[in-house]
């Protein structure tokens, strides 16, 4: 799928509009922070999640499988 958009000036900044679909399935909505990674010479991904944020999660991720037998007992 390729979706297109438009840049506009506002103030000193560029702003982009993200098209509907993409916000949709990014899950993000107007005010939210989105955090932009150069992966290679202009190329760059954009993510909701920040890198602190996704390495927490992962962390957090192999914390409840490597315990989850502990979790469930203190949940009974």
């Amino acid at each position: 799928m390729v979706l297109k958009s438009k840049t506009r000036m506002q103030g000193g900044s560029v702003i982009i509009s993200l098209p509907a679909e993409v916000a949709r399935r990014m899950a993000v909505g107007a005010g939210q922070e989105l955090y932009w990674q150069e992966t290679s010479p202009g190329v760059y991904t954009v993510t909701a999640i920040n890198a602190d944020q996704a390495r927490a999660l992962e962390a957090h991720e192999r914390v409840i499988e490597k315990y989850k037998d502990v979790f469930a007992a203190l949940a009974k």
